[in-house]
């Protein structure tokens, strides 16, 4: 029996194209929450098939917190919205049910309690799981046909459009500029754009003097929390919300939003041969530890597909002065960079990069650490943090990690119960062997034993990379000695291999979080 009296609360996502084609469809999911009483909204602006979501994971912590009867309902449009993943869905039914929450699906009278309730949910989570894998394979086969036959991506870069599969040069006119009275059309920006980086010889100063031209340095929202953007509020803010995906902002970009640059985005547009008549395709590589990369020396691309604005010479000058820029992350610097892609900032989740160096009085080179969206006013954290400091507060933390471990009893024999999604498959899988035979029933038995196979092979991997984990640390980091006496090269290695990332709020490590 649910309590009448509890809250009622909504979750809802949208993906990022959805996002971008309809700016308000978000909101539209939102109302209906508002209308259904909902007083605590949580949403995300990802893929279903993504299974960490800010706002998700928020959801389940606060219900977890939340004690019984305070929240009612828990109110979707649809099932698929929480995503296409049965372990992710049973995650959360789990936390529901143990706080006696009602699952309400607005667009589908789904009873989530009930035997049949579950097999709907089972053979809708399936459909949704087929469908996220259809379209991904025509996607895929799709740009593989476009690249043999020499054709334009659907998305052209600033300065570019689309027309009849090929690109062409953007006649809209952009922005005008009041110092010296000068107006661009799109294509004519972007190869200002490139007369701008040839005299600042950097990525960094070129993104500076376009943000000032262009009247958007420095600008902070007034809408943006101190403690960085939550996918979280309450009814009565609702209406003074602005929404933004959790990682990518691709939909903000121009011509949807302003012609605010980030050092990251700016070096994209500066390498991306449709500038200079190529069209570039397999431009994702696996990096160490599976992680995808995307360096420009890495891009298969076929050329003289159309007319560029600059010519492959050019292009590839402004490569070389990308790779022999010292303060790039993407340069071949012979100080390593220990904690690479490691390092996140506690308030905007945005990533810390090395900012600038110097020689301390023992002759050994600092660098300073900063969150990378402070210069563009997305976040608040505006103080540096040495790399000696953060080097001694990351080796505090391993050693603490490392005296928790040693003190855990039988260690290599640890093991933890069956998970909680299996057990509800089982119970669901027990009540359709009592029903009476029948193709559909028959069909819906095999997706669910499949399912259980798929996640107690995840959990037995993952518990056996926890143990190999485990080991490591306990077996390296006994004292500071290990750590020491590492080159940069090896902290490189070990932290890559053991650590998916090191959550940083200004100046002090708040965690470390392992794989």
């Amino acid at each position: 029996m649910h309590d009448d009296m509890g809250e009622k609360w909504f979750y809802a996502r949208v993906s990022t194209f959805e996002q971008q084609e309809d700016r308000q469809a978000l909101q539209k999911q939102l109302d209906r929450g508002k209308n259904g009483g909902c007083v605590r909204f949580y949403w995300d602006i990802q893929s279903r098939s993504t299974e960490v979501r800010d706002g998700l994971q928020q959801l389940i912590c606060d219900l977890k917190l939340t004690s019984k009867g305070a929240v009612s309902e828990l109110l979707v449009t649809r099932i698929d919205r929480i995503g296409s993943s049965s372990k992710l869905f049973y995650g959360l039914l789990e936390v529901l049910r143990s706080k006696a929450i009602k699952l309400v699906a607005l667009d589908q009278m789904i009873d989530t309690e009930s035997l049949g309730g579950e097999l709907t949910i089972d053979v809708l989570l399936a459909a949704s799981k087929f469908e996220v894998k259809m379209l991904s394979s025509r996607v895929a086969a799709e740009r593989k046909l476009r690249m043999v036959q020499r054709k334009s991506h659907r998305f052209a870069p600033l300065g570019w459009k689309v027309k009849s599969d090929r690109y062409i040069k953007d006649e809209a006119w952009c922005v005008s500029l009041l110092d010296g009275k000068r107006s661009f059309r799109a294509w004519e920006l972007a190869a200002f754009i490139f007369q701008v980086f040839e005299q600042c010889g950097s990525v960094r100063k070129t993104c500076n003097s376009l943000n000032e031209m262009f009247g958007v340095a420095g600008k902070v929202s007034s809408r943006l929390p101190k403690e960085g953007h939550k996918n979280f509020i309450d009814a009565n803010n609702l209406e003074t919300l602005e929404y933004s995906p959790s990682k990518k902002k691709s939909y903000q970009r121009y011509p949807w939003a302003s012609l605010q640059w980030s050092p990251s985005g700016l070096l994209n547009f500066l390498v991306n041969p449709v500038h200079c008549g190529g069209t570039q395709f397999d431009v994702t590589k696996t990096g160490g530890a599976g992680r995808k990369v995307n360096h420009f020396d890495d891009r298969s691309v076929n050329w003289d597909t159309h007319e560029g604005i600059i010519t492959r010479e050019q292009h590839e000058h402004i490569k070389r002065i990308i790779r022999g820029n010292a303060q790039n992350r993407w340069a071949g610097d012979e100080r390593v960079n220990p904690f690479a892609n490691l390092l996140k900032c506690s308030r905007c989740g945005g990533s810390l990069t090395r900012m600038s160096g110097q020689l301390n009085r023992g002759g050994q080179h600092v660098h300073y650490f900063r969150c990378t969206y402070f210069p563009l006013g997305r976040c608040d954290a505006a103080k540096s943090i040495r790399s000696d400091r953060l080097d001694n507060q990351i080796v505090d933390l391993l050693i603490q990690e490392a005296t928790r471990l040693a003190g855990m009893v039988d260690l290599e024999t640890d093991k933890q119960d069956e998970p909680a999604e299996v057990k509800e498959l089982r119970e669901t899988l027990s009540g359709l062997e009592k029903m009476a035979y029948n193709l559909f029933v028959e069909k819906a038995m095999m997706e669910i034993r499949n399912q259980i196979a798929s996640i107690l092979s995840l959990h037995e991997a993952s518990t056996k990379r926890n143990l190999v984990v485990r080991e490591e640390i306990t077996r390296m980091f006994r004292d500071r000695d290990f750590w020491d006496t590492r080159t940069p090269e090896d902290k490189k290695r070990i932290l890559t291999r053991l650590v998916r990332r090191i959550v940083v709020d200004t100046v002090r490590v708040v965690r470390i979080e392992f794989l």
